[in-house]
């Protein structure tokens, strides 16, 4: 195929694919929210659709659906710019689009949450589709302590603790935007802002908002990042997600 993006094809050219084996659609939710000082507002759905690119080219047999764009951002409305999806809004989305596809003939559809606010979303939204689309697999990506693991795996190999290389807008997402979009990059204005144990706070941030934890939106210190660690973290992204679609396919 020409493109595994389905924005790209016409119609015939999704029956060909569909024709082929091409029955995996993989779906990617990210977010338009505050990343700090230094990073735009599209950080997750930048990272995530680079990301989802490169998952359904691992997985050989998959279209890549356009991302969704606005994800559950509730905790970040008291910074300007961030826009937020209710759960009711976001589960309605995540199921018209399963159903879609679904109707189409797509007999597995991976839903790659990338946005922290996402994961939980995403766990119950796939619990209430499954019902409604019996014939498909639908695999919910939504483990994000094993994730966030993953990904302090890779810091430890630059020498980043995981308080430093951060859950938000810390050294890991400002690699990644460094590595793909470094004309939105702003490190002279990068701050370092909550530097602990993120995991334990996520709670507290989902509950009251990340101004009660960090001043300037970042969890994590932006210091040391650099785009070839990017590239190191999308690389160690697409193995884990694509080990996923395995274990559960």
């Amino acid at each position: 195929m020409k493109s595994v993006q389905l924005f790209e094809m016409t119609y015939p050219e999704v029956e060909d694919a569909l024709a082929q084996g091409f029955d995996t659609a993989v779906a990617t939710f990210g977010a338009t929210e505050q990343h700090g000082y230094h990073l735009p507002l599209g950080t997750d759905f930048l990272w995530g659709e680079a990301l989802g690119y490169r998952v359904t080219k691992a997985l050989g047999n998959a279209v890549q659906v356009p991302g969704l764009r606005i994800g559950c951002s509730d905790h970040h409305m008291a910074f300007k710019g961030s826009l937020s999806l209710s759960l009711e809004t976001f589960t309605a989305v995540v199921s018209d689009t399963c159903k879609s596809l679904a109707t189409h003939g797509f007999k597995k559809i991976v839903l790659i949450p990338t946005h922290g606010g996402n994961f939980r979303p995403i766990a119950k939204a796939a619990e209430s589709i499954r019902p409604h689309i019996p014939e498909v697999n639908l695999i919910a990506c939504s483990d994000l302590v094993s994730f966030m693991q993953m990904l302090w795996q890779v810091a430890a190999d630059y020498g980043f603790s995981p308080a430093h290389t951060g859950a938000h807008a810390g050294e890991n997402e400002t690699s990644l935007i460094l590595a793909l979009r470094p004309d939105l990059v702003h490190m002279e204005r990068a701050k370092a802002g909550f530097v602990g144990d993120h995991l334990a706070i996520a709670d507290k941030i989902m509950a009251n908002g990340f101004k009660g934890v960090t001043e300037n939106g970042v969890l994590g210190d932006p210091a040391g990042a650099r785009a070839d660690i990017g590239e190191a973290y999308l690389e160690a992204m697409t193995r884990y997600f694509v080990n996923q679609v395995k274990i559960y396919s």
